[in-house]
């Protein structure tokens, strides 16, 4: 599988006091404009988790049958083909888990 270009991200506008924060942080580094901090934050987030992203990843990978890195990349440009692959092997929807009751 080959990448696809990244997709825009439209957010919507932060609660006041994290819209406060992500200003502040701004400010102090380098007057980065607040999309550009957001971005920078919203990275190091998703680095910091990685882990416990991929734990998740790749136990799903091991039901279904595949490494982590495809499952991951089959997330990335088809999800809802993830979905069902994951559906079909464990025999649940794993989004209805969570599902308000």
């Amino acid at each position: 599988m080959t990448s696809n270009r990244p997709e825009s991200l439209d957010l919507k506008p932060l609660a006041p006091y994290e819209d406060r924060l992500l200003n502040a942080l701004a400010f102090f580094r380098t007057q980065r404009d607040n999309a550009t901090q957001a971005r920078h934050c919203l990275s190091m987030y998703l680095r910091q988790s990685e882990a416990r992203i991929m734990s998740e990843v790749s136990f799903y990978a091991q039901e279904v049958g595949v490494s982590d890195r495809e499952l991951l990349e089959l997330i990335y440009q088809d999800p809802n083909q993830a979905q069902s692959l994951i559906q079909d092997k464990l025999g649940m929807d794993i989004f209805k888990v969570f599902a308000d009751e």
